[in-house]
């Protein structure tokens, strides 16, 4: 490979900072491109989001229909636009003559005709839009030259290939877990605590559990790391402080991903398993006063408020003995954690040839 295609390697592998700091400059516009896309898409989506209350146990079909379409605008906001990112960032890549008139007219869009289309429709004031998107289009090229947007769209993409491994999760990693949370999962005195969680609570276990897993993790990446710079086959010149801090997010981010997965799946599990399983009278009996069901954009959900607490909570629980055993563990580490390293080893042999050449 060429500098130009080992550069463009490193930063599709969210390693911004292995490039070689002159080399940032090249193509910036065209980099930006995909984000533009996102936050055109994303500002026209979110514009026309509906906002509909509907009761289900009184609504009409028409209403019903309406609220299903609400739903998926919601749903489509933050996914439509990562996809259009996404396609694009390949169009440039597969494209080079592409790049420039691509980014221009990917500016030209977010900058002149997304303001002027707003204003005229009556969505806002058309000079506000401007200067907002203005700022946000400079901040975007800024923060691509400093790398930050190569591993944005980096762990957009790390995200999208984690679902690869659901079957994984669900086959190897999620049944023997369940063994234990599940008898939690029916014990009175813990939906008596989760219930009375408040949502802003909740996120704060939530958080309290993200640095336990970091503090276990970190350490552990940080020896992983070292051992394999060493190896005979990815030496190189000595990591520089950027450097060996891009290494460590990218592999800790992208554990993260895995965690974060497998939680979700846990947490739906769960709620599954407890509208199976509890009755209203039992739930009732339980919760007391906090046995309201969970609403989204005013829709009252099939789902107790507290069902969905308690499935978090355990969820957090779960995806902490998750990290510990993928870490620790031969079965789980040979699957879930080791394909990290060979990742890393190949970046480092990567970078080794990369400063050979230059």
């Amino acid at each position: 490979m060429g500098d130009r295609d080992t550069e463009r390697w490193l930063r599709l592998h969210g390693l911004p900072y292995f490039v070689a700091p002159r080399a940032r400059s090249r193509a910036l516009l065209a980099r930006t491109a995909p984000f533009l896309v996102f936050a055109l898409a994303f500002d026209v989506l979110s514009s026309v989001v509906l906002e509909v209350a509907v009761d289900l146990d009184t609504a009409s079909a028409s209403e019903l229909a309406l609220a299903l379409v609400a739903l998926l605008l919601v749903a489509a906001v933050p996914v439509v636009p990562a996809l259009l990112g996404i396609w694009t960032a390949h169009l440039l890549r597969s494209r080079a003559r592409a790049k420039g008139p691509v980014a221009l007219v990917a500016l030209t869009l977010y900058l002149v005709v997304d303001p002027l289309i707003f204003g005229i429709i009556g969505f806002g004031d058309p000079v506000e839009s401007l200067v907002q998107n203005t700022v946000v289009a400079v901040a975007a090229i800024g923060l691509t030259w400093l790398g930050i947007g190569a591993l944005l769209s980096w762990a957009l993409r790390a995200a999208v290939r984690q679902f690869g491994a659901l079957g994984q999760l669900a086959t190897r990693a999620l049944p023997i877990l369940m063994l234990v949370v599940v008898f939690a999962y029916f014990a009175r005195a813990l939906w008596e605590v989760t219930a009375s969680i408040t949502a802003p609570r909740l996120v704060g276990v939530a958080l309290f559990f993200l640095v336990l897993g970091l503090l276990f993790t970190v350490p552990i990446m940080r020896t992983e790391l070292s051992a394999l710079h060493l190896a005979p086959e990815t030496e190189g010149p000595p990591l520089a402080s950027l450097e060996r801090f891009n290494l460590g997010i990218v592999v800790v981010m992208a554990q993260a991903f895995q965690v974060a997965l497998f939680a979700a799946l846990v947490c739906v599990f769960l709620v599954v398993l407890g509208m199976l399983a509890f009755s209203d009278e039992v739930l009732n009996s339980w919760l007391g006063g906090y046995g309201a069901n969970a609403q989204l954009l005013g829709i009252e959900l099939p789902v107790r408020t507290a069902m969905l607490k308690t499935a978090v909570f355990l969820s957090c629980v779960s995806s902490l003995n998750f990290l510990v055993s993928v870490s620790t563990a031969p079965a789980y580490r040979a699957s879930f954690y080791q394909p990290l390293l060979d990742e890393a080893r190949e970046a480092l042999s990567v970078r080794a040839a990369y400063r050979a050449e230059r």
